[in-house]
């Protein structure tokens, strides 16, 4: 028997334009459904499950904005585009906005770049079948998630297999001041064991290693994507969130070289993970602030975890939409789960040692006034964390040290 594919449904008022759609569609894995009217598709919604709708912009009975408000409300967890050749009035950019379509593909259509958004549009819906309904929910009340920036994937494009090209790859990285700056940075710092003066991308690329670039690159584009437009949230700086994160990428490093001292393919990604460990707390103030500010007031009010106050305001917590929004992307398993799981590392499926690094590391952080963003919650260490990592008091002490050195010289 063949298997069924995602359930899409088509809207639009014109047969031809339905048929057409069929015609385009007819040779992929999809269970298709055209209806010409707002009543048959939220007939068919009713009685069938839909993961991806998509209508005309001009649908009878009601314009497709108004239809898809409707199925936003009704049915949060499907995936909602529109198709319309008026892209720029200003009652459609109002609406996309508010997230009722969460992405318009422009008429007329290229076939190609119309299938792809589909697939993107699917693969969204599949990830959020793996979370709860209060999630889904939230989710899908903001716009589809954003591609990661031409950076990222111009440096891909210089590693095929064990091969890098070293100059395309430095003359990339040159093109952009930031992640020029990012990268001699670090490559300068004493974290990384460089004791001579780092001049020019291509020594920085070989004494991080290409891994360490790609990684801190990937963190760059991050920061590019979602953080360009965060709007003002009391109790949340995105500048004291950065210098956490480089703390916390510095801590994970040494607490790693602490049980593998001659692993850098550990320690490299324990300072990954550490550097990405709060990927959602970025994608939260810029995709729901509102909610996230009020998670914030309500952590510091009971003194009580971040991620407590958020499960209580809106259904889910930082760990988790971080983790969804870095397998949208596709980054590497063990960021993944560093990001779901950095709060509870004895939880995660794989990479356990670098995990209880990032976990460690953020409590020590926040115990060395790296970015409390105002959290008020005394984060203690578990007696077997200590152990794990030999945290004594003189332990501690060059830790603090260490970091100060390297984050401080990186945020001067």
């Amino acid at each position: 028997m063949k298997q069924v594919g995602p359930k899409i449904l088509f809207i639009d008022k014109e047969q031809s334009t339905l048929e057409l759609l069929r015609q385009l569609l007819r040779d992929e894995e999809w269970d298709c459904q055209f209806v010409t009217s707002a009543s048959e598709a939220m007939a068919l919604l009713e009685n069938q499950p839909i993961d991806l709708i998509v209508s005309d912009a001009q649908t009878s009975e009601m314009n497709g904005f108004q239809l898809l408000a409707k199925v936003y409300k009704q049915y949060p967890s499907v995936v909602r585009l529109v198709i319309s050749g008026y892209s720029q009035q200003d009652n459609i950019i109002k609406t996309l906005a508010e997230g009722y379509p969460q992405q318009i593909i422009p008429k007329p259509w290229v076939d190609q770049e119309f299938k792809e958004i589909i697939r993107s549009a699917l693969r969204q819906s599949s990830l959020q079948k793996k979370q709860s309904p209060e999630f889904q929910a939230l989710i899908n009340s903001t716009s589809l998630l954003p591609a990661l920036p031409e950076s990222y994937s111009n440096i891909r494009s210089c590693i095929v297999g064990d091969e890098v090209n070293i100059e395309k790859m430095a003359d990339f990285i040159s093109q952009d001041i930031a992640i020029s700056g990012a990268l001699l940075h670090w490559a300068n710092s004493a974290l990384f064991g460089q004791r001579f003066l780092v001049d020019t991308i291509k020594k920085a690329i070989i004494v991080l290693g290409t891994d360490i670039v790609e990684n801190l690159i990937l963190s760059e584009a991050v920061i590019q994507a979602i953080a360009q437009t965060l709007p003002n949230i009391e109790g949340f700086d995105f500048n004291k969130l950065k210098t956490h994160s480089m703390a916390t990428a510095v801590l994970s490093r040494l607490l790693i070289k602490s049980i593998f001292p001659t692993d850098s393919n550990q320690q490299d990604r324990a300072f990954v993970a550490g550097l990405l460990h709060d990927l959602g707390k970025l994608a939260t103030a810029s995709f729901f602030p509102a909610q996230f500010e009020k998670a914030i007031t309500l952590a510091n009010t009971r003194k009580c975890p971040l991620q407590e106050a958020e499960i209580e305001v809106y259904g889910t917590q930082h760990a988790e939409l971080g983790g969804f929004l870095a397998e949208w992307w596709a980054f590497p398993p063990f960021i993944v789960n560093a990001i779901l799981w950095h709060h509870q590392p004895q939880t995660t499926p794989m990479d356990k040692d670098v995990i209880a690094a990032a976990h460690v590391a953020n409590l020590l952080s926040y115990q060395f006034n790296y970015g409390s963003n105002g959290e008020t919650y005394p984060r203690r260490i578990a007696d077997g964390y200590r152990e794990k990592f030999y945290l004594t008091e003189e332990e501690n002490e060059f830790l603090r040290s260490e970091t100060e050195k390297t984050v401080g010289a990186l945020t001067s």
